[in-house]
């Protein structure tokens, strides 16, 4: 069994709303990412999503005297842990061979993906991930093989688990005063002088 995390290209989407994928296989045992800047506006909400992807190949061979049935478990789970919570995104397959006696086969697992998601929105969980630097989670994977139902088998499987992380923050934009309030303000503040130059001269 190999574990492998693979590499997303990073992504900004211009609402108030900013989205990354994030490379984990460049983050070996933890994964930072930017904090949120505060001078954008309120962060409301966190989504951290983590993403689990199995692919590769498998052979088995029929050592007993008669055809036989067998099932293998493989596969993997990615678990990342950030502001005191825990996320795990498990992905098992358990694919069925039925060979005739001393016969072998190799077959090729196609991607499978899974995920699952953290959303945080409460201000005691929200202010950790503000601010001008990075904000670490740590990661770990576990993988591995079984062979759960048959005799007398001699099997391997080559199963690469991939994995990914996308994190979400959703906030308001501070409010910008229109134009016509600025004018309203400019009127105003006019006023007042004129006021002010009237009772100065009386």
């Amino acid at each position: 069994m190999t574990v492998a995390f693979g590499a997303q290209a990073a992504t900004v989407q211009a609402t108030p709303v900013i989205s990354t994928i994030l490379d984990v296989e460049s983050n070996p045992g933890s994964l930072s990412f930017a904090q949120f800047n505060a001078s954008l506006g309120t962060l409301t909400s966190v989504q951290f999503e983590l993403f689990n992807t199995i692919y590769g190949g498998i052979d088995i061979k029929n050592k007993a005297s008669t055809d036989s049935t067998f099932v293998i478990h493989t596969g993997g789970d990615l678990t990342a842990t950030l502001a005191g919570q825990s996320v795990t995104t498990s992905n098992w397959i358990d694919p069925s061979f039925t060979l005739a006696a001393g016969a072998s086969q190799h077959t090729d697992v196609a991607p499978t993906s899974t995920s699952k998601t953290l959303t945080f929105n409460l201000p005691a969980s929200l202010g950790s991930f503000i601010g001008n630097g990075t904000y670490s989670a740590t990661l770990d994977g576990v993988s591995g093989q079984a062979l759960t139902s048959g005799g007398n088998a001699k099997y391997g499987t080559d199963i690469l688990m991939d994995g990914y992380a996308k994190v979400t923050y959703t906030y308001t934009i501070a409010p910008v005063p229109e134009p016509e309030t600025y004018a309203m303000l400019l009127a105003g503040l006019g006023l007042m002088g004129v006021v002010a130059r009237r009772r100065k001269s009386a």
